[in-house]
């Protein structure tokens, strides 16, 4: 999908950065022309090591570190836009439609968990955290970047687990 910015020119949202391109916490509001994404929200955060297009992160805002979604993850959470790596910098998703990586084949309109492998998002409770905020908004047979809807998704330890 093709972001534009909306309100901060210049922002390449897909892109990798060797050193800060904005300072870490910027937010933006861009517009996708390729349907059905419309309007989303990112921040600009420090990469982490393994971070693939479509990871979801644990978001700090404290020093606006990432660290890739694992079970049991409190706070935060964003979809990465680039595979912004350690000693990196990019943009995460946090509220729109977003391409994002989900461990397996999931139906449209599920909740989302933590899945065991990090920086991925599964249908169903493999352990202790919920996605909250965030849903499938396409079926996938096979997993891999999926479409879901985030809305400032944050990630709390699920009763039922």
């Amino acid at each position: 999908m093709a972001w534009s910015s909306i309100d901060l020119m210049g922002a390449v949202l897909d892109r990798v950065d060797t050193s800060p391109a904005y300072a870490l916490g910027t937010r933006c509001t861009a517009h996708s022309s390729t349907t059905p994404y419309g309007i989303g929200e990112f921040i600009y955060m420090t990469g982490v090591i393994s971070t693939a297009i479509g990871s979801w992160a644990t978001l700090n805002y404290d020093d606006y570190t990432t660290t890739l979604l694992v079970d049991n993850a409190i706070g935060p959470v964003g979809v990465a836009m680039s595979a912004s790596v350690a000693s990196t910098y990019g943009w995460y998703q946090i509220r729109g439609k977003a391409s994002a990586l989900i461990a397996a084949g999931i139906n449209e309109n599920v909740g989302l968990y933590a899945h065991t492998s990090a920086g991925t998002a599964s249908g169903t409770s493999s352990g202790k955290s919920e996605i909250i905020g965030a849903c499938s908004a396409a079926a996938s047979g096979a997993g891999g970047l999926t479409e879901v809807e985030i809305n400032y998704p944050v990630t709390g330890l699920s009763a039922a687990a």
